[in-house]
């Protein structure tokens, strides 16, 4: 049996530009500004709960990307 040890689940969120309403236009920014939110962390025993985690990081934010990190051990 595999169990995922430490699985952290983060949406990420990249913003290269942002609008300026005095000038009324969007203005770039020197180095993209990441943002990173965690949605999950825990240890789960099963594919089909890891799957059921990113699939409902995913639908709590579509719009960006999802990280997922884990370690695994095999346990007999």
């Amino acid at each position: 049996m595999i169990t995922y040890d430490k699985v952290r689940i983060s949406s990420v969120r990249t913003d290269d530009t942002y609008y300026d309403s005095k000038k009324k236009k969007h203005i770039k920014y020197a180095k993209p500004k990441v943002t990173k939110k965690l949605l999950f962390e825990d240890t789960l025993f099963d594919l089909g709960e890891l799957y059921r985690q990113i699939r409902n990081a995913h639908d709590r934010e579509p719009y960006y990307k999802i990280e997922v990190t884990f370690n695994t051990n095999l346990e007999y």
